[in-house]
């Protein structure tokens, strides 16, 4: 028996651990292009199926990147997508995948998924968008109650926190509006300016450059 059918047999039997080691140790010794495609391919569905999504997707691309005709690597690099929150990208391969074969069930399947996912995505920013315009204008609006205005500024502290709201923030050009709240006399809305920042620069290394030009505001 081959590694390579040592490992579908073990994939079989759900051992998706020992049959990712039996397609690895398979690819070690493999001179074939063709070959090797194929055991990127099958670790990929090992992987997906251990909740490895990056890994999966890496597999799935070395696979494509040999034959881009192979539909079962394409799919698998779509449910890949798909947990990796790469929704567009998942639902180009899933469009793809459907159209090299269209009565294939699995694929229209996941493509009316990503694409209902997509919608609600986009109604959800459209709508974060909004409320992040609408806590723009209270704070920037010198004739708020001060009770809006602390409203307003705790509620961006919790937008912050999700990455939708954070980016929509940025792009709200709201590093600047932060700037004019770190000089309210009002400590609260200092102090959710600066949790503010906390939020959007957590977990992001380039964000974290918003730091330098208000570091002055907060020496």
């Amino acid at each position: 028996m081959t590694l390579k059918e040592e490992g579908n047999s073990l994939f079989k039997a759900g051992d998706m651990q020992g049959a990712a080691c039996c397609y690895t140790q398979a690819l070690k010794l493999s001179d074939s292009p063709a070959d090797s495609a194929v055991l990127h391919r099958n670790r990929s569905a090992c992987y997906l199926k251990l909740e490895e999504y990056s890994k999966a997707e890496a597999d799935a691309s070395k696979a494509l990147d040999t034959d881009p005709g192979d539909v079962k690597a394409r799919f698998r690099r779509a449910q890949a997508y798909e947990k990796l929150g790469r929704l567009d990208q998942a639902f180009l391969d899933a469009q793809r995948c459907a159209q090299l074969e269209p009565k294939n069930r699995a694929f229209q399947d996941l493509l009316r998924q990503l694409g209902a996912q997509i919608q609600l995505q986009s109604a959800q920013l459209n709508s974060t968008d909004a409320r992040v315009q609408q806590m723009f204008s209270v704070l920037l609006d010198s004739t708020s109650k001060d009770s809006d205005r602390q409203k307003a500024a705790q509620n961006l502290v919790v937008l912050s926190r999700d990455e939708g709201g954070a980016e929509q923030i940025f792009r709200n050009d709201g590093v600047k509006l932060i700037q004019k709240l770190l000089l309210s006399k009002q400590e609260d809305v200092v102090l959710s300016a600066l949790r503010t920042l906390v939020g959007l620069c957590t977990g992001h290394q380039s964000r974290v450059s918003v730091f330098p030009a208000i570091s002055f505001l907060i020496l």
